[in-house]
């Protein structure tokens, strides 16, 4: 019986332990999907609302889209403007959507007919990793998913109060900015519960959302962001980080409802979805621990082996 030479042998060994094959699986159209209810704006001027949605081609790039809507109560103060204040947020999407190669577009928007409902979903091929939501309009905002829970989806969830002022000013028309004084109300809702509700006087933006991290179950402040900042080139969509925000990782409830009441806050939600549609993966330490066992086992089996036979 022939033998190989212990490098190839190794090398062979250690290859056949650590590769994993690809195997080409297409992720199904609307495995993720996420159901967006749009409110009225509150504020009686041009305010901004805009998303981010990351998403990734099967086994290969990223891709993102970002939009923007500029919304004014005024606008909107007859019958049914929840519809049109959707349909306007619907336009923003699809002309940022637009620049894109269509084979880089992943994303489907659509409005249910003549209802405040956006419904976001992948198509066939592509799976989503982030959406942004950020709102500086003072609309109440629903999030649901369509049959399951954000816990069994995998999704996870960030709530980051942030100042209004922070994104509406603009560099160049005044020297100075004065830090606003809060006067309003917070409204949080998930599921059918009952509503959390939170006084915005006189606080700050991290006791606003250490209140929320303590009332609300299963949520926890956390320093570090759910995921890296996505920014877009319009310089007013740009919000830095600003140090903690209320994170849900493990949220077993299939909607969440936030409203906020208080002309100088805005809100980001942020929404992580599982990566898991491309074949790459970082092998772990105690996985190469065992592999290095195997092939120390294999060495020495083969030495011994030769060493019977010239015996």
């Amino acid at each position: 019986m022939k033998f190989f030479k212990f490098p190839t042998f190794a090398l062979i060994l250690f290859s056949c332990a650590v590769y994993r094959p690809a195997i080409a699986i297409t992720t199904p159209a609307e495995q993720d999907k996420l159901l967006v209810y749009t409110g009225v704006p509150k504020k009686p001027s041009d305010s901004l609302f805009s998303y981010t949605i990351e998403w990734r081609k099967d086994d290969a790039e990223l891709y993102r889209s970002t939009g923007l809507s500029f919304l004014n109560a005024k606008k909107f103060a007859e019958n049914g403007s929840e519809a049109l204040v959707t349909k306007k947020i619907l336009t923003g999407m699809k002309d940022a959507l637009i620049q894109l190669d269509p084979n880089w577009r992943g994303l489907n928007i659509s409005q249910v007919p003549d209802q405040p409902e956006l419904i976001l979903s992948n198509k066939a091929g592509y799976s989503f990793t982030y959406i942004t939501v950020r709102d500086y309009t003072n609309q109440a905002l629903r999030y649901e998913l369509a049959d399951k829970s954000f816990s069994s989806d995998k999704i996870q969830l960030a709530i980051d109060l942030v100042l209004a002022a922070d994104v509406e000013y603009i560099d160049g028309f005044s020297a100075h900015r004065n830090a606003p004084e809060l006067h309003g109300e917070i409204e949080i809702s998930v599921d059918k519960h009952p509503p959390l509700q939170i006084k915005t006087d006189g606080k700050s933006i991290v006791q606003l959302e250490e209140e929320i991290a303590k009332q609300l179950a299963g949520a926890q402040i956390s320093v570090q962001p759910l995921y890296p900042n996505l920014v877009s080139s319009d310089t007013r969509n740009n919000k830095p980080f600003d140090g903690s925000e209320v994170q849900l990782l493990n949220l077993p409830a299939k909607s969440i409802a936030i409203d906020i009441r208080d002309p100088q806050l805005g809100v980001l939600t942020k929404f992580k979805f599982p990566d898991e549609n491309h074949t790459m993966q970082v092998v772990e330490p105690r996985f190469m621990l065992g592999v290095l066992g195997v092939v120390s086992l294999a060495v020495a089996g083969f030495f011994w082996l030769k060493n019977k036979k010239k015996v």
